[in-house]
């Protein structure tokens, strides 16, 4: 039996997801402790709840431009269009980053894209 561990898995892509400018609840406080009674309508978040909302709407951007594009193809496209990331400081970056850091606009006209279809990956299986 295979074994999976978080070592395993890398991202297939990057996004901003670093003190993003985001809505918020105002029944939440915004420091996260209990007790604390202010209230706004944004806070600055940090993590994949960020950088998830930024991948999906580039996914989106580049479907208005190609509707009849699989979320295979749309993924391809964001890959082979990626910034890569700078591995001075982590030489293994391609394990931390995957293709690079999302490009939606490289992405609207990617050159070359692969496109993979539900047979493709019960194939592989």
């Amino acid at each position: 039996m295979q074994v999976i561990s978080a070592k395993d898995m890398t991202p297939d892509l990057t996004a901003p997801g670093v003190d993003i400018l985001a809505a918020w609840s105002p029944v939440s406080p915004p420091s996260g402790i209990q007790g604390d009674k202010r209230s706004v309508k944004y806070n600055i978040i940090t993590g994949t709840s960020m950088s998830c909302p930024h991948t999906t709407g580039a996914a989106a951007y580049v479907k208005t431009f190609h509707p009849d594009w699989s979320p295979s193809a749309i993924k391809s496209a964001l890959m082979t269009t990626a910034f890569l990331m700078n591995a001075t400081k982590n030489p293994d970056g391609e394990f931390a980053y995957g293709a690079g850091q999302i490009n939606p606009v490289k992405a609207i006209n990617p050159g070359l894209i692969y496109d993979a279809y539900e047979d493709d990956y019960v194939k592989m299986l």
